[in-house]
C-alpha cells in the first residue's frame, strides 16, 4: 500500500530521546518505516518535510551524519512530484493548516492511500484519510 508518513512519524525514528525514557510510539514508526524499506509497503514523504528532518537530526547529530541519514530516506521513501499549480490548491485538501495541507496535497499527487500521522485531528476532513502508525500497523502488516 501506499502511504505517506506524516514529519511526526519519521522524527519518532530518527531523533534520540534525551529523557532516557523511551519515546511513545517510536516502536510502530520504525516498524512502519522497516516495512517501507522491504517493499511491503510503498512509503512517501512530502519534499517539504525533508529539511525539517535534516534541522532536527542535525541538533543531535554531526552535518557529515546528517547527509547520510537524508540520502537513507530517500533510498527508502518516494517524494512525490507536487508542483506550483498543486502547492496552490493547498485549500482545497480539507485541512486549515498550510504545512497539513501541503502533507495532503504531496498524498495525493503521490496517490497514497492513507496518511501515518501522530496528529490525526489535524487531518480531519482531509482529501486523503489518515491512521496513527499503530493503528495502520493493525490493519496493514
Amino acid at each position: 500500500m501506499r502511504v505517506l508518513l506524516d514529519a511526526n512519524i519519521l522524527l519518532d525514528c530518527l531523533i534520540l530521546e534525551t529523557t532516557g525514557l523511551p519515546r511513545p510510539g517510536k516502536a510502530a514508526s520504525e516498524r512502519l518505516l522497516e516495512l517501507c524499506d522491504v517493499g511491503v509497503h510503498t512509503g512517501l514523504v512530502a519534499w517539504h518535510t525533508l529539511p525539517i528532518l535534516a534541522y532536527y537530526y542535525g541538533r543531535q547529530h554531526s552535518t557529515e551524519e546528517t547527509g547520510p541519514m537524508i540520502d537513507g530516506l530517500l533510498a527508502v521513501l518516494e517524494v512525490p512530484a507536487v508542483g506550483h499549480r498543486d502547492a496552490t490548491g493547498w485549500r482545497a485538501s480539507g485541512v486549515a493548516d498550510f504545512e497539513d495541507a501541503l502533507q495532503v496535497v504531496s498524498a495525493v499527487v503521490g496517490a497514497t492511500a492513507i496518511i501515518v500521522t501522530r496528529n490525526l485531528e489535524d487531518f480531519t476532513g482531509a482529501a486523503v484519510p489518515a491512521m496513527t502508525p499503530e493503528d495502520f500497523l493493525a490493519a496493514f502488516p
